[in-house]
């Protein structure tokens, strides 16, 4: 279950969706105007989640964990390393690591400096195996 989950809104609800939300269930469990079983409890994790969801800065932490946690889901990483852990071949372009297959993980170096991300999936050109480049966006020239 998500923070998101937590208090009923979406994953893109705005900054006042969420504080709306947040005083709606407060209201609704706060200990001290609620008899509903468990509403200590229950206010105590809507209050985490508004913690977190509440702050820019915060959220946009865990939005990025949330997301390393979908990509670990869907594809099978077999490490994670920094753009700068990576042989780079200036003549062809590219980034390469080898992979414990004896495969390679390729990264094109313009996809790795045109990226929005602060991270890409780069996956194995002999095996199912991925890994997860992290990207300063400063070093990707």
């Amino acid at each position: 279950m998500t923070l998101y989950d937590v208090l009923g809104v979406s994953q893109d609800a705005s900054e006042t969706e969420i504080r709306k939300q947040y005083q709606e269930l407060a209201k609704i469990y706060h200990p001290d105007k609620s008899s509903v079983e468990g509403a200590n409890e229950k206010f105590v994790k809507v209050k985490e989640a508004f913690q977190v969801l509440g702050d820019a800065e915060k959220r946009r932490e865990y939005d990025d964990q949330l997301k390393r946690e979908k990509l670990y889901q869907e594809f099978p990483m077999s490490e994670e390393l920094f753009l700068e852990d990576l042989e780079r071949d200036r003549e062809e372009g590219v980034y390469m690591h080898t992979c414990r297959c004896g495969g390679q993980y390729i990264l094109a170096a313009q996809d790795a400096r045109n990226s929005t991300e602060k991270e890409v999936v780069v996956a194995c050109n002999n095996c199912t195996l991925s890994i997860l480049v992290l990207l300063n966006c400063d070093e990707n020239t």
